[in-house]
C-alpha cells in the first residue's frame, strides 16, 4: 500500500500536480477607472463566498468600464473556470496575459500558465 502511495505521489510531482488552483482574484492596481474597481471589488466579494456566477456579472461588468484591465480579465478567467467553462475561461486568461503590463501575478500564475498550455 505504502508503494502505491509513494508512486502517487512521485507520479503527481512529475506531471504538474503542484499547480495552485486555489489562486485568488486580483485586485485593481491604485488609479484604476473607479467602476471598474467597484464592480471588481465586489465580485472578489462574491467569488470568496462561493457565488461564482454572482462575481462572473460583476467583473464584466468591471470590464465593460475597463477592458484594458489584466487583472479583470485574470478574474473573469477565474470565474469561468468556476463554472466549468473552460473555453471562455483560456480567452479571459489569454488576454490576461496580453494585458499584464509586466504584473507577476498574472504572467508567473501557475492557473493561467497551465491551462494556456494545454491543447483544444
Amino acid at each position: 500500500m505504502k508503494s502505491w502511495i509513494l508512486i502517487l505521489v512521485i507520479a503527481c510531482w512529475f506531471s504538474g500536480c503542484s499547480v495552485n488552483f486555489n489562486e485568488p482574484p486580483l485586485t485593481l492596481l491604485p488609479g484604476a477607472e473607479p467602476s471598474a474597481k467597484s464592480r471588481n471589488d465586489l465580485g472578489i466579494q462574491h467569488y470568496q463566498t462561493g457565488k461564482y456566477l454572482d462575481a462572473l456579472l460583476q467583473f464584466n461588468q468591471a470590464n465593460f468600464a475597463d477592458p484594458t484591465s489584466g487583472e479583470i480579465h485574470f478574474n473573469l478567467g477565474l470565474a469561468y473556470l468556476k463554472k466549468n467553462r473552460k473555453k471562455k475561461a483560456k480567452k479571459h486568461f489569454r488576454q490576461a496575459r496580453m494585458l499584464a503590463r509586466g504584473n507577476p501575478k498574472i504572467l508567473e500564475s501557475s492557473i493561467l500558465n497551465k491551462l494556456l498550455q494545454e491543447i483544444d
